[in-house]
């Protein structure tokens, strides 16, 4: 069977919920049927890790992030990149992920490779009025015109999919929801105890710990974080926060938490490798992103039944449901996050019901088979051609065909 080519496109490798999603797309996919290709802009923190794991990789040396009349050049020359590679590789799929990828490259599939289907996904819709009407209404204006460029959007939180329908985008265009997929069960070193992970980080033994995994990013707004942070430890002393990631704002965010004298109990130790151990040391997970598609990290939360306090955007409340689970807060309702943070910190019994709850709940939608089986199913139906053909039971002669003999001359 010819399998089907699927090139993916992402910004850039870096630490995140959309690299991870691809990846994890890329690696479990069925290879008797599917054949990926990735490529990406260079310098991301997952570039050795793809390397390693991958044989089809590609770096776009003009793909950057930013978003600013001095990179025309750039984009331009990306888009040229991106299109002869697709007619290098001649994929039956192009899938773009990530703003900046999904706007170049769904043009470049359009302009250098227009036998591929193209499938966009909305890792969260990446532009909020926060940084400006401007800015906002050039973003709804070129996804409007890039989604006339795509035959499907997936999206992977129904609030997202609805929001973008509000705004115009993708009318006519079909559309998906699938989530991104995390695996539920998570492994912890054999000798791990929460007091050795706490000592190692010298937190004291009887603190409370509250915890944040994201970039240090506007639209991830590490600067809530601090401030709430502040605001608690106003009230309670006995008490940590860490957020660890990496980004451009954390030198600003380091001089704040200086500025406000608390760097002994607000902790930023860089992006680690052992999340899993900080979530099952945490008393509580905050979220203070302006802006989300399904946070991977919320769902890595849920897996260690982690009660959360998070800014009610996006796919947010998709995960969390208010008061059973956890909190959500109007999004800068700064103190309304601080007081809700205290409350979990205060009282244990509220804490153990909300993981009790946890537990109870279905995250099968957010599970890695799901968002496999659905990535497959959306495949196959763009591609139909490229399915197996089931063989006949009983072969048939071909009309005409040509009877064979012996050397004796009798018929076969």
């Amino acid at each position: 069977m010819e399998k089907t080519k699927i090139l993916y496109f992402i910004t850039a490798l870096d630490q995140g919920g959309a690299q991870n999603s691809v990846l994890t797309t890329i690696k479990k996919l069925d290879r008797r049927e599917f054949e990926p290709y990735l490529a990406a802009g260079k310098g991301g923190r997952l570039d050795g890790k793809a390397k390693r794991e991958m044989k089809n990789l590609f770096f776009i040396s003009a793909l950057r992030h930013d978003v600013r009349p001095k990179y025309c050049l750039h984009d331009a020359l990306a888009v040229v990149q991106m299109g002869l590679l697709m007619r290098k590789i001649k994929p039956d799929v192009v899938h773009t992920n990530a703003p900046k990828a999904g706007i170049l490259g769904r043009i470049a599939a359009r302009v250098f490779w227009r036998k591929a289907k193209v499938v966009h996904t909305f890792h969260g819709l990446g532009f909020a009025k926060e940084h400006g009407e401007k800015h906002f209404n050039f973003f709804v204006k070129t996804e409007k015109f890039c989604s006339s460029l795509t035959d499907a959007l997936v999206f992977v939180s129904k609030k997202n999919a609805a929001e973008a329908a509000a705004l115009g985008i993708g009318k006519g265009v079909r559309s998906e929801i699938i989530r991104a997929g995390i695996d539920f069960e998570r492994k912890l070193p054999p000798n791990f105890t929460p007091q050795s992970k706490k000592a190692s980080l010298k937190i004291p033994q009887q603190a409370k710990v509250v915890l944040s995994v994201a970039n240090f990013k506007p639209l991830k707004n590490p600067f809530h974080f601090v401030m709430a942070a502040n605001k608690v430890l106003g009230q309670m002393k006995n008490v940590y926060f860490i957020y660890t990631g990496d980004g451009p704002l954390k030198a600003r965010a380091a001089k704040l938490v200086k500025e406000l004298g608390h760097e002994k109990q607000i902790l930023f130790p860089g992006w680690r490798g052992d999340i899993d151990e900080l979530m099952a040391m945490a008393d509580v997970y905050a979220g203070t992103s302006l802006r989300e598609g399904v946070p991977m990290s919320l769902l890595e939360a849920s897996a260690h039944r982690l009660p959360a306090v998070c800014y009610d955007v996006d796919g947010v409340g998709e995960v969390i449901t208010d008061n059973r689970t956890g909190f959500l807060v109007k999004p800068n309702d700064l103190a309304g996050l601080a007081e809700k943070i205290k409350t979990l910190l205060r009282n244990n019994s509220l804490r153990e019901r909300f993981k009790n709850n946890i537990s109870k709940r279905d995250f099968g939608e957010f599970t890695v088979p799901v968002m496999i089986r659905r990535q497959e199913q959306l495949y196959r139906s763009l591609c139909p051609s490229k399915r197996p053909l089931r063989k006949p039971f009983f072969r048939r002669r071909r009309a005409g065909a040509r009877r064979k003999f012996n050397s004796t001359g009798d018929k076969k």
